[in-house]
């Protein structure tokens, strides 16, 4: 009888260090709650994912752990299953934590019971999973699927556009031909052909957005910034926006043309909302440079300098980051985190610089305002052509 009795607890010894074991070493979070909703044991991985200890969980109610809004529907949901005995499944909960406040985290729960001999519900024991990236990768896939259905019906607003346009040039340039037309007329016919021209080059620059080359080419970069600057000259004008080129000229560079037009876009636009409702001033510089980590590094620099608003340290700091935005609902949080994959993707290296006070400069002249300088270390053709060639390769292949 002793032996069975040793062979027994030596049983029940192993099953509880197999269950400790798997409670502190699972890649997921584990809680167990008493009636006051006091947190009685966590595992590791559940106090490493609310950015906290164990020690500092235990004794403390759900409600000084977790926000408010995720607090009181898990509170609802223990008193549930202390009630019934019934566990609560895909219970959703969203919220701040006070550790990394303005950053919405999500949490998918499950809670059953844990009883005793007498089939008494003693503890309730919970299963919380972090599902913040799936969430923010699900809003990326929707913002992606929507971005792209407007680049489609841009594209095809900008090419129906072209015939009527031509159309129009055609018959003003016929217009332009008469022998009769007054002098002031005539001045009238030369503004409008201009006008149309502008007209038409933007609609060309919107088809070419989305008709990007997937093979890289050698373009002039003052060239393509000016480019861009033409689909925002509507603002310009209306924002009295001051547009200063500094520009070296013939700097041309090996790269995805349609990537930096992107990139570039990018970069203007927000200059022109950081300096709404205007005036303001626009810099725009593109010179021959060396690389700010290793000067043996040839380059070109770009900058984009604005005197709007500014940003603070905070906002400077997650500017990078996906979904992250300051423009509310006309914000999707995409843009400069895709400028990062660009320039990262072109082996550049970008540095930032943004004052939201105003101060006084040497000559006495209060100013503020942000700064983007972008580096693109010059690539020889064989070797880009030879990376291009082994992207596209494991692209397809991930397709297939």
């Amino acid at each position: 009888m002793v032996s069975s009795i040793e062979e027994q607890r030596s049983g029940l010894n192993d099953t509880l260090a197999l269950l400790d074991s798997m409670l502190a070493n699972a890649p997921i979070g584990f809680a167990f709650f008493d009636r006051k909703f006091r947190f009685v044991r966590v595992n590791q991985f559940l106090a490493d994912m609310n950015h906290s200890s164990i020690s500092r969980h235990l004794g403390r109610t759900v409600n000084e752990v977790f926000p408010e809004s995720a607090a009181i529907p898990m509170q609802h949901a223990i008193d549930s299953v202390f009630e019934s005995g019934t566990a609560v499944q895909d219970l959703e909960l969203t919220g701040e934590l006070d550790t990394h406040p303005s950053r919405v985290r999500s949490w998918l729960v499950n809670i059953y019971p844990v009883r005793t001999s007498t089939n008494v519900v003693r503890w309730v024991g919970a299963v919380i999973v972090d599902t913040t990236q799936r969430r923010n990768s699900e809003d990326a896939l929707r913002k992606t699927e929507k971005l792209a259905a407007a680049g489609r019906l841009a594209a095809s607003i900008a090419h129906e556009i072209n015939n009527p346009l031509e159309a129009v040039t055609n018959l003003l340039y016929l217009i332009q031909l008469q022998d009769s037309l007054a002098a002031e007329t005539r001045e009238y016919v030369e503004l409008a052909q201009h006008e149309v021209a502008r007209v038409s080059e933007i609609t060309q620059q919107t088809l070419r957005f989305y008709r990007q080359s997937t093979l890289p080419i050698t373009v002039n970069v003052s060239e393509l910034l000016d480019s861009v600057l033409t689909l925002h000259q509507g603002r310009v004008t209306s924002l009295q926006v001051e547009v200063t080129r500094m520009y070296q000229s013939e700097v041309e560079l090996f790269c995805f043309a349609g990537e930096l037009r992107q990139l570039f876009a990018n970069l203007i636009g927000n200059a022109l909302d950081a300096m709404t409702p205007g005036p303001g001033r626009l810099i725009l510089s593109v010179r021959r440079s060396r690389s700010w980590r290793d000067p043996s590094i040839e380059g070109v620099r770009v900058s984009v300098f604005d005197t709007g608003c500014g940003m603070s340290e905070e906002v400077r700091s997650r500017i990078f980051e996906p979904f992250f935005t300051t423009k509310e609902a006309t914000g999707t949080g995409l843009g400069l985190w895709v400028s990062a994959e660009i320039i990262h993707k072109h082996h550049g290296a970008i540095r930032i610089r943004s004052r939201a006070e105003a101060h006084e400069n040497h000559a006495g002249v209060d100013c503020h305002g942000t700064g983007f300088m972008i580096f693109f270390p010059l690539v020889r053709h064989e070797e880009a052509t030879v990376e291009s060639a082994q992207t596209t390769s494991q692209i397809n292949s991930q397709v297939v």
